[in-house]
């Protein structure tokens, strides 16, 4: 019988932050954020300050660990990388921007 926290289902739930605790983590320098947007998505957009635009093949295949939080546009493509320790922006770009969280424009 597993427990709670062994159950998988709980734990991708713990790798899911809320943007206003990512952009906290962010200020503190405690995580960095790795954007798995296009860069259609981010010029259109904008990316939060300080994200790293990377490439989602590779980071699907060999995701970073612990201190990196993955985002991407709505939180679907970011689930593929949940291992390692990573996390993700719970509800991805779009979260993000309902938050009121600071956006810069990419040219």
């Amino acid at each position: 019988m597993q427990t709670q926290d062994e159950d998988p289902r709980n734990q991708r739930a713990l790798r899911s932050v809320a943007p206003q605790e990512v952009w906290r983590l962010l200020q503190r320098g405690d995580a960095q954020l790795l954007d798995l947007r296009t860069e259609i998505e981010r010029r259109r957009y904008g990316a939060p300050p300080g994200a790293i635009s990377v490439s989602l093949a590779r980071h699907v295949l060999n995701p970073d660990g612990e201190g990196t939080i993955y985002l991407c546009q709505h939180a679907v493509r970011s689930k593929a990388t949940l291992r390692n320790g990573a996390a993700e922006v719970a509800g991805g770009f779009v979260a993000w921007q309902r938050g009121g969280l600071p956006i810069e424009k990419v040219d």
